[in-house]
């Protein structure tokens, strides 16, 4: 039987909130001692074409990556990509995690996204069975799926999807027929899976397994493998303002999870899990947030209102200026006054999801050099495609002019070089301009985390 991701090809992208920095915070958020990012064992499990993987193999080149999947022709494209970029820090097959057991050692990190929710009831059994013995005492596996009572609706949609293309055995003609069907159903659901790719929709809606569970349902099967609810990889998504976390055990962080979910309708959720044995320390305040790193994020607001207004603004506008890169607290307290003020500020942007907590400095060419040259991943991914993966793990679009930018940056050419070939694109502006369009996309291009030293 041919393996449906071999039919149709499925584009794994950057995902920020499997990066061992993101997890490592968490971790560290909630009073465990992870591996340090920059030296630690990764397993990704359904890796795909290495779209997520071997970004992070790149930027971290002391740590080692393990990438499997069951689907043959993505992993192939995987290894070329890793061949041509040169890693030697990764390990990339096609392989049933079924099949994985003690000789691969034990991992720091492990991450399995898209995957739980799409699997047979004895392979999902046996991917948590992995977390629970492949994980390092002081590990964190991420696991995503789809989640009741939020995915009703979009089961309804699929279930009318799976009627109407019954019998349809080629892959192009099944997604041509769904989205005929979809045309046609007056429901918002309908209108937003249309919008979807066709490899979402083959993959996702038309999936011969797509089976969401409650999150207390989740929770007992992970106990029952020896691990344990941690946190959610997005800050937002993990702290509920209605509870007092610290005074509740580990069934009361269950049972109110799982009422997060019935208030809100969650659909989809991104969950952090540790080792039962490990003590957690849910007592998260201000006064945690010194020794981290922040950024800002997606979600970021302004906050109104309440004491030390000034002080909010400057620390939310000294983040926005730093663009992606993370920035150390002791950098921020100038902007709040003082170190315990900084703290309940950061501290509520983390609540709110408007910053971004990490635990690795990531490295990167902040000023624009005489020669500048960026990532050697970034300019051969623009080879291929408008998208590139920054040192941050973020995915950034080029429009045409700055994909060729991209590729120019090597370091062997000065600005005024670069700026000549540039212009010599078919359509480009004249050199003047190309010039004064030179410097700022340069600065751009470091704030994005993509130059390197």
């Amino acid at each position: 039987m041919n393996n449906p991701y071999d039919q149709i090809a499925y584009r794994t992208l950057p995902r920020r909130q499997t990066h061992p920095d993101r997890l490592a915070a968490m971790a560290r958020l909630f009073g465990m001692r992870p591996a340090p990012v920059t030296a630690c064992r990764v397993l990704e499990l359904g890796c795909g074409s290495g779209g997520n993987l071997i970004p992070q193999a790149y930027y971290l080149p002391e740590s080692r990556f393990t990438g499997i999947d069951l689907a043959a022709a993505p992993i192939a494209a995987a290894c070329a990509m890793a061949g041509d970029l040169g890693l030697s820090n990764i390990d990339l097959r096609a392989a049933d995690l079924r099949d994985l057991g003690p000789d691969e050692g034990e991992f720091d990190y492990i991450f399995a996204h898209g995957l739980y929710s799409w699997i047979p009831a004895d392979v999902r059994d046996r991917l948590m069975a992995v977390c629970g013995e492949r994980l390092a005492p002081q590990g964190v596996a991420f696991i995503s799926y789809n989640v009741y009572p939020g995915r009703y609706t979009r089961q309804m949609i699929r279930e009318i999807l799976l009627y109407h293309t019954r019998g349809i055995e080629d892959p192009a003609q099944r997604i041509a027929e769904a989205r005929r069907l979809l045309a046609q159903i007056d429901h918002e659901e309908a209108k937003h899976v249309m919008e979807h790719s066709d490899d979402a929709l083959f993959h996702d809606d038309l999936a011969p397994v797509n089976d969401p569970v409650w999150f207390h349902e989740f929770a007992a099967h992970a106990r029952r493998h020896g691990l344990q609810y941690l946190a959610e990889a997005q800050s937002h998504k993990t702290f509920d303002p209605a509870t007092e976390p610290a005074r509740e055990n580990a069934a009361q962080v269950i049972e109110r999870e799982q009422y997060v979910d019935f208030r809100k309708l969650r659909r989809f959720r991104e969950t952090l899990l540790c080792h039962e044995e490990v003590a957690l320390d849910r007592a998260i305040g201000p006064a945690r947030m010194n020794g981290f790193l922040f950024s800002e994020s997606q979600r970021a607001q302004q906050i109104s209102g309440g004491q030390g207004v000034q002080a909010v603004q400057a620390v939310v506008e000294a983040l926005h200026h730093t663009g992606q890169l993370p920035v150390q607290f002791q950098e921020l307290i100038p902007y709040a006054g003082n170190a315990e003020l900084l703290g309940q500020i950061l501290f509520a942007l983390l609540v709110a999801g408007c910053v971004n907590l990490h635990a690795h400095d990531f490295p990167c060419e902040e000023t624009v050099t005489e020669t500048p040259r960026a990532s050697r991943l970034a300019r051969y991914q623009a080879g291929f495609g408008n998208s590139v993966t920054s040192v941050c793990h973020i995915p950034v679009e080029l429009d045409a002019v700055a994909q060729h930018l991209v590729r120019l940056l090597d370091g062997s050419r000065t600005h005024e070089q670069i700026a000549r070939e540039l212009a010599g694109i078919p359509g480009a502006p004249s050199v003047e301009d190309v010039r004064r369009y030179l410097l700022g996309s340069l600065e751009w291009l470091a704030g994005m985390g993509l130059l390197e030293g």
